[in-house]
């Protein structure tokens, strides 16, 4: 006696994935980078240094990371920079003293972003 399975998938209005671009939905999920991680922030001289674990897919999707800061955890957040796929250190020198600052970085991955990191907070 031959036996056959069904499967079948259930998704509620808003919640089915679209194709962006011509890619196929299973390589959009192959194409979005998961978050850097373990973000650190250092005082320095002049500004804060940032460091963070690379990205799960990098070397391999990441293009780079972005950094963001704001002055409220709430944001808005505004980006201060971008760095290369494999770079894991970012120097912020442009922020103004005696303000506390909020810092998270995520990956990029095309035109596509990877979650945020966790969030670091520092003041000059």
């Amino acid at each position: 006696m031959l036996s056959t399975a069904l499967i079948c998938t259930v998704a509620f209005a808003g919640e089915v994935p679209q194709a962006q671009e011509g890619k196929t939905v299973a390589e959009q999920a192959r194409s979005t980078a998961e978050a850097p991680s373990g973000l650190h922030l250092k005082i320095v001289e002049n500004g804060f240094q940032l460091t963070w674990a690379l990205s799960p897919q990098d070397p391999g999707a990441v293009d780079g990371y972005e950094i963001v800061r704001s002055d409220r955890f709430s944001g808005p957040y505004e980006r201060v920079a971008t760095v290369g796929k494999g770079i894991s250190q970012y120097n912020d020198l442009s922020a103004s003293k005696e303000i506390i600052y909020f810092f998270k970085v995520r990956a990029s991955v095309g035109k596509e972003f990877s979650p945020f990191s966790n969030t670091v907070t520092g003041e000059r």
